[in-house]
């Protein structure tokens, strides 16, 4: 990222955007993205829609078949290959004949595509809660279903590669850490995290971290290193929250971020339940776990950076408004945060938190609701929550 290591603010205009679409596919809302194979895909319910990374003209498009409807897509693509959830759910919210599809992104062919059971109730069909079912690791696609626990399929050919395995108790998310996929359960305020090996399916460790109390809700932050938020229970709108830093070798508490234990600092909002969940707000960068947080009756989010392996702070930044988006980009940190009317992008050096570089985006539509994309060659993509009339589903900007 040293190319765009400039200190003086500059103004970047979009270089290219989708236009908007009338009528009924353009309001339907974003149901997820992937920034893979030099494109951008955005999600809607009627499909996948891929985007060139470099011109923003559109490269393929898969339609979901028959009468489903796209619910959620894995966080991310794998080896070129991502997982779409599709189901029919117009019978007021039951689902049926729900299925997962492995699309490849350089051309959007469906490789395969199998069943997947939802029918229980246990999964709400908000695309944040849908997205924990699957999960994509090297060579290995992994469903989450009611009836049979863990089912594991070849990436390329959808060809089962190990029996079906028990999942843990209550409720569970999967999430992948280097070659390991993660369960994390969440039982009667208990927390357990097992990792399996994604090639065999083995048990490689499984541990119950201690925590702050009974915990009411888990959120996976980050996979590699694997942070885990646990929100306890507690009164009013919000428990206090606890960081869980776990090694992915053995599953040892490495680092353990008392967010809230001084009633000092809140993680800033980290997803929403209505439609496309909100962007990374947390990256590793060397040693350090770098988080959004609020200190308390503060109107603005600051950028705090906790040391890996045991959870001290090391340096804060101050955003002067509200961070939307945080990037780990070569030893540096990019930041996307709004203060209105503006929308800027800062380059913060990793170990220490310096501004090395500022970047203000043109147009307000790149302050609104949606996620961010940042990519290998330092371009940033928007991809908007709303697609309709004059509303652009997806922008870039190049930050050089």
């Amino acid at each position: 990222m040293e190319r765009i290591a400039k200190r003086r603010l500059r103004q970047v205009r979009p270089a290219w955007r989708v236009p908007g679409v009338s009528g009924a596919f353009g309001s339907q809302g974003a149901v997820g993205g992937w920034c893979a194979a030099g494109s951008v895909v955005r999600g809607r319910a009627d499909g996948l829609h891929a985007y060139d990374l470099g011109t923003g003209e559109a490269v393929w498009s898969w339609t979901v078949p028959g009468r489903t409807a796209l619910l959620a897509m894995s966080r991310t693509a794998v080896s070129g290959v991502g997982l779409a959830v599709h189901a029919d759910d117009s019978a007021g919210g039951e689902v049926a004949d729900c299925a997962v599809t492995a699309v490849g992104v350089e051309d959007g062919t469906a490789l395969w595509s199998v069943p997947f059971d939802l029918s229980g109730g246990s999964w709400s069909l908000h695309e944040q809660h849908v997205r924990g079912a699957v999960a994509v690791a090297p060579n290995r696609a992994v469903l989450l279903t009611d009836g049979l626990g863990l089912q594991a399929y070849a990436l390329n050919s959808g060809r089962p590669v190990w029996p079906p395995t028990a999942a843990l108790r209550g409720n569970v998310q999967l999430a992948v850490c280097r070659t390991g996929i993660i369960q994390v359960g969440l039982d009667d305020g208990h927390l357990t995290v097992r990792c399996l090996d994604a090639a065999e399916g083995t048990v490689r460790w499984e541990t119950a971290p201690s925590t702050h109390g009974p915990v009411a809700t888990v959120h996976v932050l980050q996979e590699d290193p694997l942070a885990v938020l646990c929100r306890g229970r507690g009164r009013g709108r919000r428990g206090p929250e606890e960081v869980l830093v776990l090694d992915a070798e053995d599953g040892r508490t490495a680092g353990r971020i008392p967010v809230s234990a001084h009633g000092e600092l809140r993680v800033a909002a980290y997803g929403r339940v209505d439609g496309l969940s909100d962007g990374q707000r947390v990256a590793a960068v060397g040693e350090l776990l770098v988080a959004v947080v609020r200190p308390v009756n503060a109107c603005a989010d600051q950028l705090t950076a906790f040391a890996l392996d045991g959870g001290a702070p090391r340096w804060t930044w101050w955003s002067h408004g509200v961070v939307v988006n945080v990037f780990a980009a070569d030893g540096h940190v990019a930041v996307v945060s709004q203060a209105d009317p503006h929308v800027r992008v800062h380059l913060l050096d990793g170990a220490t938190g310096a501004v090395r570089a500022v970047r203000r985006l043109d147009g307000y539509e790149v302050g609104m609701r949606g996620r961010y994309y940042l990519d290998a060659h330092h371009r940033l993509v928007h991809l908007s929550q709303w697609g309709d009339g004059r509303w652009h589903p997806l922008q870039m900007f190049p930050l050089r």
